[in-house]
């Protein structure tokens, strides 16, 4: 049995409508995510010093991590601060793992303490991702 074949003119219907499909971060929030994550990285080098290359590359992506995880507490244009912000435990614990890499990379900078700082820089940023807009009806 042959299957028939779509004509050039007819339109796809198995398209995501336009308001489904992933819209790209405002100028705003890309520029908060670049400048948290240089500053971040300013504050976790500082914090333990640069022992080697495997624990820069690290701390710095720690930051990006922690930069990203900031940005996404910026509305967008149009949008207040209040609908970002979230109003669940899991806002404030997302913005709080911004804050252990120094506390985690102080006493002890190592590949392994920055491994740790990325470990909980990232859950915090996935913490975010998978809460923010969930946890209130604002």
């Amino acid at each position: 049995m042959a299957t028939p074949t779509e004509h050039p003119t007819e339109r796809r219907t198995d398209a995501p409508p336009a308001s489904a499909r992933r819209r790209r971060p405002s100028a705003r929030i890309v520029v908060v995510g670049a400048l948290a994550a240089a500053l971040l990285a300013a504050w976790y080098l500082t914090a333990g010093g640069v022992p080697d290359p495997v624990y820069g590359g690290l701390v710095l992506v720690s930051a990006a991590l922690g930069g990203a995880t900031l940005a996404t507490y910026v509305p967008p244009s149009g949008s207040t601060w209040r609908s970002r912000l979230g109003c669940g435990p899991c806002d404030v614990a997302a913005a709080a793992t911004v804050v252990v890499p120094p506390i985690l990379l102080a006493p002890a900078p190592t590949a392994t303490m920055a491994l740790v700082a990325v470990a909980a820089t990232g859950f915090g940023l996935f913490q975010r991702r998978d809460a923010a807009g969930a946890s209130c009806p604002v």
